[in-house]
């Protein structure tokens, strides 16, 4: 690897600064997904690209290197990741590169000076010089890449992308029906029902009731940890696939633009619901009675519906004025100051279904789309652009599955505990560490 490439990541985050891909750009593109627990460092795939690739014209700098970790005992690739929005296009000051409409970025040698702008640009470092000191990239061979067909354990894999398109309808639909079955037809409220001999209660408002009655009750703490039960099994899914207020939330996100405004940075700590949790029950207390279920806006939605409603009255205008909360960040309540979501948060921290973003097949820099996907917000950037795992706090996650149905390389799935991770340490060798030296550091592997 020459130095251009191993430039720290905060200096080219400072200089090239990730905006989101929007338009044309955002469509799934052709790419190279790399397993490094199937890579023998047989070199086999650099081999077929230096023989001239697909059409195997005449030999050539091989445009994907292979690496050997010795410290690890692992093997990495460095190779374009044709990016949705490349940071090599913008940094070329020829218009040289291009991302056409197939989704391949491309040099155009006859525009190129090889000033080196794209290499210094690039935080997966595909760019670099040839021999004699042209600029080169992998260009997919044009959609038919040779290194994957060269390799023996299918450590290589060319893809167009492929989301899981099923998971947002049925959200949706399961989200709808849940609304109409909530505030239309069970009119009155969510925080108890009662379907044949099967009592449902908010687990929240029952502790509101233990507080305020301060006594406990068998029957309402039966009928609590039914909810505490689907949490523990599927993580917060009421939040993100039944709670009627989070249906409304989802609806004002896809009409309403976001980050229009900042929330105080008191108020945007996630440890607040459970503040706001303890003034609910020290509340219920005081007045003997369930305090917060009367400002709940789960509740209020629930109740907003019929000639008897609350629609004309005072408790209603809560539903718009903390829904305007999502100007600023998405699902601001639900992040915040729900101490609902809180309260189930609990339950799936224990639970037993996780969301795992495997860094060996994320696209890091290339992609980012579970974490602009997640409306909670708890899926790091930093950590994905580092080739790191990012544990998921399932006490934050609402299990929508936005982030699984929006990655098209499955490197987002949601798995059980007993399940192994795809990754076994959670992280990828650096590309941009040094070259050998002494025996320990990588090693390039060349035919």
């Amino acid at each position: 690897m020459t130095p251009n490439t191993s430039q720290p990541l905060e200096r080219m985050r400072d200089l090239f600064p990730q905006e989101n891909a929007g338009g044309k750009a955002a469509r799934n593109g052709p790419r190279l997904v790399f397993d490094p627990t199937k890579c023998s460092g047989c070199a086999l795939c650099t081999t077929a690209c230096q023989a001239g690739g697909k059409d195997a014209d005449s030999p050539r700098t091989p445009r994907i290197r292979i690496f050997h970790d010795s410290e690890n005992g692992s093997h990495f690739a460095l190779f374009c990741q044709h990016c949705l929005d490349p940071q090599c296009l913008r940094a070329c000051p020829n218009a040289a590169i291009s991302r056409a409409e197939d989704g391949i970025v491309r040099i155009n040698q006859q525009l190129c000076v090889h000033c080196g702008l794209c290499i210094a640009a690039c935080p997966e470092g595909a760019p670099f010089r040839a021999y004699d000191g042209t600029v080169v990239k992998c260009d997919l061979c044009e959609g038919d890449p040779a290194c994957v067909a060269a390799c023996p354990n299918e450590a290589l894999v060319f893809t167009r992308g492929q989301k899981r398109a099923w998971i947002s309808p049925l959200r949706w639909l399961c989200q709808s029906l849940s609304f109409f079955l909530l505030v239309i037809v069970l009119i009155g409220s969510v925080c108890s029902l009662n379907l044949a001999t099967l009592d449902i209660a908010c687990p929240f408002g029952v502790l509101q009731n233990v507080f305020s009655a301060k006594a406990i009750v068998g029957s309402t703490i039966v009928a609590a940890l039914l909810l505490m039960l689907v949490s523990v099994l599927f993580g917060r899914a009421f939040c993100g696939w039944i709670c009627p207020f989070g249906f409304v939330l989802d609806l004002v996100d896809s009409i309403l633009p976001h980050k229009l405004f900042r929330l105080p940075a008191f108020l945007r700590r996630r440890i607040n619901k459970l503040g706001v949790g303890a003034g609910g029950l020290a509340a219920a207390g005081l007045a003997g009675t369930q305090a917060f279920c009367s400002v709940c806006p789960i509740g209020t939605v629930c109740r907003s519906y019929g000639l008897n409603s609350v629609m004309a009255g005072a408790e209603t205008a809560l539903i718009p004025a903390l829904a305007a909360l999502d100007l600023s960040e998405r699902r601001s309540w639900c992040r915040y100051l729900c101490p609902v979501g809180a309260t189930l948060g609990l339950a799936a921290k224990i639970g037993l279904v996780r969301i795992e973003i495997g860094a060996e097949r994320c696209k890091k820099f290339s992609c980012m789309r579970c974490a602009d996907a997640c409306p909670m917000g708890i899926i790091p950037k930093e950590m994905l652009v580092q080739g790191i795992s990012p544990k998921i706090p399932m006490s934050e996650c609402i299990t929508c599955l936005r982030c699984v149905a929006a990655c098209p390389h499955r490197a987002a799935s949601i798995r059980f505990v007993w399940q192994k991770k795809r990754t076994p340490d959670g992280t990828l060798p650096k590309p941009t560490e040094p070259t050998e030296r002494n025996g320990n550091g990588p090693k390039e592997l060349s035919s």
